[in-house]
C-alpha cells in the first residue's frame, strides 16, 4: 500500500510541475499502473484531457492536467436542527 501512495505522489508531483504524464514516463519511473492512478485521481476530482501521441509515439498515451481539485473549505456555521 505504501508503494502505491508513493507512486501516486510521484504522478501528482509530475502533473503539478509539467502538467502532463504519459505511459513512457511512467514505465521509465517504474510506475506500471498509471491508468489506475489516473482513475483514482479522477474519482478525487482531478480533470484530465488525454490523447495518443503522433509519429513514432503513437502508442504512447498522454494525460494532460486540466484542473486540480480545489481544497474543501471548512465552515464554522452549522445548521441547527429544529425540534
Amino acid at each position: 500500500m505504501e508503494d502505491r501512495e508513493t507512486q501516486k505522489q510521484r504522478v501528482i508531483d509530475e502533473l503539478r510541475e509539467f502538467g502532463v504524464v504519459d505511459n513512457f514516463w511512467a514505465i521509465h519511473n517504474y510506475i506500471l499502473r498509471l491508468g489506475a492512478i489516473i482513475h483514482g485521481l479522477r474519482k478525487e476530482g482531478w480533470l484530465f484531457n488525454g490523447m495518443f501521441g503522433e509519429g513514432k509515439n503513437k502508442k504512447n498515451y498522454y494525460y494532460y492536467l486540466v484542473e486540480e481539485p480545489k481544497p474543501k473549505q471548512f465552515s464554522l456555521w452549522m445548521k441547527r436542527k429544529k425540534g
